[in-house]
């Protein structure tokens, strides 16, 4: 089958490909224009009255005189000519018009033709303004599902940067399809229908008979080999879905990629979720990590880029790193956030920027040209995006605000009672929102966990407000996470240490906000006690001492003594914690436990608060009041036959023999205590002092042997400060080796933990400490010894853990160590 191409002077009608050429140089016709001109071209010489052009392009619908006057200035514009002594289209006067050009018809076959066409100027991709930033691995994921599938969505939320993927996506991949790469906007479109009838304008195809324009328009894009990047889809995303099937069905060589907040939904269609920008770790993370480094991150050079075309002379620094670092991850890694952020270079500093966050959704605007009106502001772009909600999905999206850091799906589960709603239909709320790109998922995580950005939730958190429901979110919120809490102190009892250890680790802000929310505007004393008491062994497990001494001390604030189980609970976790702070107030808080402990007939609590006196008074020296007090733990731990009482008040007991030297009776007492009972710490503890008294009797392979063991353990558990600790064990067994630059090296990264965590040497090992930093002075001079612990306090965590990892397996093995007697 042929198609037709009028050629006229030098002017060439191409109808199968929409396109006017005039000396070669193409013409942009509207596409009623170009419609009118093949009715024209296909009758030339004759009259075309105006009743017959406006039913063949605009089929029955009203459509005044005047605009098909301005079509036919339009047409003439296009041929230069002259309606007074007019060359190609005459008018008659009260009948309609005539093409009275010399008009040439030629025969080419369909296949040649279209294989040498692309888009009109109105459906070709616009210039590249500026270079995609942060985004190669993104694009080249894209490239390679595009030649694998016939039709690929780009999903996510408003202002990540999908219709600028999708573009780069076509530019790169324009010479796979050799009829060109069509693009189509539908953010201005009401209704499919009208969308369907744009292409339709384009391929000339009468609009005529509505319910067959689909298949005239399949029709005419059948034997094309093109991508149709079709843009925003995201109001009319299942009716264009339908269309975009059918297409695909009829037209077997076209390729279609499309963008929206929700999938299209129909058979074929692939998905690929576009991520936030890669961002730098977070300043308390504490890794060091170089300007260079931060520079280079996606987000960071998204926002420098951008910055300095406002204000030419930002640059990265030390004095302003941090709080580049913390804009960046405040707005999620966002392009059209961090974007909307650098025009404010132009008048604030990046100090200032950070503090007006908290007021992201008024200052993040730009009235910048060539920005759809969704884009100027992120107000409006959340707005935008709210709108595609149910009112049930925006009232939950507003509800899930008061979560920080994101959620478990139970969480959100809980909300249901609530908001009366039941788990299945919250299911299928909390889906929607998420295939609308209004939460986030992470399923790497186990159970995998959902977010809002940083922008949503606090757009999210307005409209709460407004329906005047925060206190009753909140007071969910803190309902479940109390819930959550006792559930990990059982469950932890029970063993499952791993599994809450990782799950809570999720969970910081959020506890952190409940027991705000209790202690303030909720005015729940109860619920603020029993979820700071429950967390001592997942705080104890996951060595976040500083946080959770910080979590009992709010709890128990301005609240009077209760003779209660909760208060009991509160009084020893904070007097746990205290222990490892190394803070006095432990001594008050731990008789004050077991003093009500054991009026309530807690055994439990009475030995796990007199074990952790006894460990805080043999740190101290207090020696005979260390024993009386493990000799209690000890019965308690004998009388109700708990294994874990048992190692704890075996560990007190080992830390009264390392206090007077006698480092044989502390291995006899805490060898059989190795792996007993479920808690990871306290194995930690035992195999890391079992290092210390193995150091001190010269048993350097033992030495060596348990604390890596300990080592193993602290790294699956994050326990950053009890790794230091292993860390410190090897500078030990280094200076030993007559490795002093090593020792050095260790010891900086261990004080370097320290510090970071803040969470002191207790006294027998700041006596080794000391004897090894000495030694390895005396052998380096203070300034090569300052030169490698500086090197060695500012190395990444992870290489030097290496390091030291190596080392210890080294000496376990005794592989060709030489260590000396004496430093």
């Amino acid at each position: 089958m042929d198609d037709v191409v009028y050629g006229c002077g030098d002017v060439r009608v191409d109808p199968a490909n929409r396109r006017m050429t005039r000396a070669a140089v193409e013409v942009a016709l509207e596409p009623k224009a170009f419609a009118a001109l093949l009715v024209l071209l296909a009758r030339a010489g004759e009259l075309v009255t105006r009743d017959q052009l406006l039913d063949a392009v605009w089929g029955h619908r009203h459509v005044t005189p005047a605009t098909l006057n301005r079509v036919m200035v339009l047409l003439r514009r296009a041929f230069d000519d002259d309606p007074d002594h007019p060359r190609f289209i005459e008018t008659v006067h009260r009948a309609g018009y005539r093409f009275v050009g010399a008009v040439k018809r030629v025969a080419v076959p369909r296949d040649r033709i279209r294989t040498q066409s692309g888009p009109p100027p109105n459906a070709q991709l616009p210039a590249r303004l500026e270079p995609l930033i942060g985004r190669e691995r993104e694009l080249a994921q894209l490239l390679t599902m595009l030649s694998e599938h016939r039709a690929l969505t780009v999903i996510g939320p408003g202002g990540m940067g999908k219709t600028q993927c999708a573009l780069e996506v076509g530019r790169q991949c324009q010479a796979d399809f050799p009829d060109g790469v069509w693009f189509f906007d539908l953010s201005p479109f009401e209704r499919t229908q009208d969308w369907v009838r744009a292409v339709a304008g384009i391929f000339s195809v009468p609009t005529a008979g509505t319910p067959t324009l689909l298949p005239r328009v399949t029709a005419a894009l059948s034997g094309r080999k093109a991508l149709l990047l079709i843009d925003n889809c995201d109001r009319l995303a299942s009716e264009i879905g339908a269309v975009v099937h059918e297409l695909l069905l009829g037209c077997p060589d076209l390729k279609v990629l499309a963008t929206s907040q929700q999938r299209l939904a129909f058979m074929g269609e692939q998905l690929m979720w576009l991520p936030p920008l890669a961002l730098p770790p977070a300043a308390s993370d504490g890794e060091r990590i170089s300007l260079d480094e931060i520079a280079a991150t996606p987000a960071v050079t998204l926002l420098l880029t951008r910055a300095r075309a406002v204000q030419p002379v930002i640059s990265l620094g030390r004095d302003n790193a941090a709080d580049i670092v913390e804009i960046c991850r405040q707005l999620d890694g966002m392009p059209l956030a961090l974007e909307l952020a650098a025009a404010h270079f132009a008048m604030l500093s990046p100090a200032a920027i950070r503090e007006r966050l908290s007021q992201r959704l008024r200052l993040l605007a730009s009235d910048s040209a060539g920005r759809a009106p969704r884009h100027r502001t992120m107000e409006a772009l959340v707005e935008w995006s709210y709108a595609l909600l149910s009112v049930d999905e925006q009232r939950l999206l507003c509800w899930l605000g008061v979560f920080l850091q994101g959620w478990t799906i139970d969480a959100a589960e809980a909300l249901g009672g609530a908001l009366n709603v039941d788990d299945a239909a919250l299911l299928e709320l909390h889906s929607g929102l998420v295939l609308k790109s209004l939460v986030v998922v992470d399923p790497t995580l186990s159970p995998p966990r959902y977010r809002l950005l940083e922008t949503v939730r606090d757009f999210a958190l307005q409209r709460l407000r407004s329906r005047e429901e925060e206190a009753d979110a909140r007071r969910t919120h803190l309902r479940y996470f109390v819930q959550l809490a006792e559930c990990s102190h059982r469950e932890i009892l029970a063993g499952r240490v791993d599994e809450w250890v990782a799950r809570l680790g999720h969970e910081h802000a959020n506890i952190d906000s409940a027991l705000t929310w209790a202690k303030s505007s909720g005015r729940d004393d109860e619920a603020a006690l029993r979820l700071a008491g429950s967390l001592m062994l997942y705080g104890k497990s996951n060595g976040v001492f500083r946080l959770l001494d910080d979590w009992a001390e709010r709890a128990m604030d301005a609240v009077a003594p209760q003779m209660s189980h909760t208060y009991a609970r509160a009084l020893l976790c904070s007097g746990v914690f205290k222990l490892y702070v190394q803070d006095p107030a432990i001594e008050l808080r731990l008789t004050d436990a077991v003093a009500l402990a054991g009026r309530l007939g807690d055994r439990w609590t009475q030995g796990c608060a007199s074990a952790h006196l006894a460990l805080w008074d043999a740190h101290q020296g207090s020696v005979e009041q260390a024993k009386a007090r493990a000799s209690v733990a000890a019965e308690i731990a004998s009388t109700e036959k708990d294994d874990w009482l048992r190692s704890l008040a075996g560990l007190a007991k080992s830390w009264i023999a390392i206090r007077g030297g006698q480092y044989d009776e502390a291995v006899d007492t805490l060898q059989p205590l190795r792996h007993v009972g479920f808690d990871l710490h306290q194995h930690e503890l035992i195999d890391v002092y079992l290092g210390l008294c193995h150091f001190g009797l010269g048993h350097w392979r033992e030495a060596a042997a348990f604390s890596l063991d300990f080592l193993q353990v602290t790294l699956r558990t994050h326990n950053l400060r009890g790794t230091s600790a292993a860390i410190e064990v090897a500078a030990f067994l280094a200076i030993r080796n007559s490795r002093a630059d090593f020792c050095a090296r260790l010891l900086g990264k261990a004080a370097d933990i320290r510090e970071r965590t803040r969470i002191p040497l207790f006294s027998f090992w700041l006596v080794r400490d000391q004897e090894a930093t000495n030694a390895a002075r005396r052998v380096l001079g203070e300034p090569q010894f300052a030169t490698f612990h500086a090197a060695g306090a500012s190395a990444r965590d992870v290489l030097v853990i290496d390091e030291a990892r190596e080392f210890l397996r080294a000496v376990a093995e005794g592989h060709d160590l030489a260590l000396a007697s004496s430093a």
